[in-house]
């Protein structure tokens, strides 16, 4: 595909990909000091405090130019029409990984100035704090499978994850890593969403990873979008239990089902993927919080648009139980809890 909208400031050493408008954009990789999120505990605290004061802020401006406000801004940012879209629902996966790019990375003959202010807040931040955990907790937790099971096939299930970006880059972390593990390997990533567009850009990264000099080049990886709805978790049982051979499995839903997804949604898609999969199946998300800093971030801002279910670790644990399934390790985050979960 032609880009309709280049980058004409590339980076060194970073791949690029075009979305279905057109428009070139970075591919995320978080083992590049480009994309790394480093903080201290004092800088985390830092930004927490800033986060919620940002929050706060446009309660103090009264409703009639606090309108006139959202209404330029929303004119002028990308972004901002994204996060003002996903009032009573949730934000599509190209706009919330555009968040993910960091204020540096947004092409500059495309993105606002507001753009970039809202990429480089608080909120942005912790976004590309939760995708990097994601990573390693996906990257940690299957080195040990992939090196017991050399000759298994290895496929990625990205609910809800637009283009998939946390699977690709824990690809690119274990590549980094233990190279071993990944040569010669059939590897799927299997994008289990209703959106098209997302999944069709996460292709496109692919393709631009695994081209010469590129982190994944050689490796054998396809990129398969499922049409899928979450609370049709039938589907989900059927389409595993299609895939034949011997198969190594990691789940993973990043902002997506464990955020937003009712508990008979959560329970549905935890069950499908006890019956249809190995011992040895991972699953990684991210959990609201429900404690008082969730539920400050639920009551202010824009963030409280959104349809997010602030369920909390303590509740969702019990639910993950039920379909046996158990918490293996916890990262306690100012937007999220980010959990590796094993089978009971």
């Amino acid at each position: 595909m032609q880009s309709k909208i280049p980058e004409k400031d590339k980076k060194i050493d970073v791949c690029y990909a075009i979305t279905d408008d057109g428009l070139e954009l970075p591919v995320v990789d978080v083992t590049s000091p480009v994309f790394e999120v480093t903080l201290s505990e004092s800088e985390l605290n830092t930004q927490l405090q800033q986060f919620l004061q940002d929050a706060k802020g446009p309660e103090r401006i009264p409703p009639f130019l606090r309108g006139l406000l959202f209404s330029f801004m929303r004119r002028q940012s990308v972004i901002m029409r994204g996060l003002m879209g996903a009032d009573g629902t949730f934000m599509s996966g190209m706009n919330t990984y555009m968040m993910k790019l960091g204020p540096d990375n947004l092409n500059k003959s495309f993105f606002s100035n507001i753009d970039r202010m809202i990429a480089g807040s608080p909120a942005g931040l912790f976004m590309r704090l939760r995708l990097q955990d994601m990573v390693h907790l996906l990257a940690e937790a299957l080195i040990p499978i992939l090196d017991s099971r050399p000759n298994a096939t290895f496929r990625f299930l990205s609910i809800g994850g637009g283009p998939a970006i946390d699977s690709l880059n824990a690809l690119m972390v274990i590549q980094k890593n233990r190279p071993d593990l990944l040569a010669g390997r059939k590897i799927h990533i299997h994008g289990l969403d209703l959106d098209t567009f997302g999944p069709n850009f996460g292709a496109r990264a692919l393709t631009s990873l695994q081209a010469e000099s590129s982190p994944l080049h050689g490796l054998d990886i396809d990129f398969t979008h499922i049409n899928y709805n979450w609370s049709d978790s039938d589907t989900l049982h059927a389409y595993i239990k299609s895939l034949d051979g011997e198969n190594i499995f990691a789940a993973s839903s990043e902002g997506a089902l464990f955020e937003y997804g009712s508990d008979d949604d959560i329970s549905g898609n935890l069950q499908a993927l006890f019956d249809v999969t190995p011992a040895d199946t991972i699953i990684v998300g991210s959990v609201t919080r429900a404690d008082e800093l969730g539920l400050s971030l639920n009551g202010h801002g824009l963030a409280s648009r959104a349809a997010l279910q602030f369920r909390g670790l303590e509740a969702f644990t019990a639910l993950a139980l039920r379909a046996s399934w158990k918490i293996a390790k916890s990262i306690d985050r100012p937007l999220s809890h980010d959990v590796l979960m094993q089978k009971v």
